[in-house]
């Protein structure tokens, strides 16, 4: 089995990581865990698809059945909305993530003393 090196990933993709997934990679664990999961990625790269067509379906031997658009249910958002622990209006609201955002400035400031 060929094993990759690990990828150095730059700082400005690290913020967009961050910021996307609302995960602070600023530690050298959280480096790491990204690190690691990049080169799980970069492992497609050795998988040779030489005269391989692309697919555009597990089943492209036959049709998909595709079900008749009918609404069997409904006039249940009230219900639904109870259901939620924070809404806003008629809307759902999704928890954060593990971090709070920082401001612009703030992750320039912290990119600014950072190692990268």
């Amino acid at each position: 089995m060929h094993i990759l090196q690990p990828s150095k990933i730059p700082a400005d993709l690290v913020d967009k990581l961050e910021r996307l997934a609302l995960v602070d990679f600023r530690t050298k664990q959280g480096l790491d865990c990204l690190e690691k999961a990049v080169r799980f990625a970069d492992q497609l790269h050795l998988v040779d698809t030489a005269g391989i067509e692309p697919m555009d379906s597990v089943l492209e031997d036959r049709s998909l059945y595709l079900r008749g658009d009918a609404v069997t249910d409904g006039d249940c958002a009230e219900e639904l909305l109870q259901l939620s622990k924070n809404t806003v209006e008629e809307y759902f609201v999704a928890p954060p993530g593990n971090i709070p955002l920082p401001t612009r400035a703030e992750r320039a400031a912290i990119l600014k003393h950072s190692e990268f």
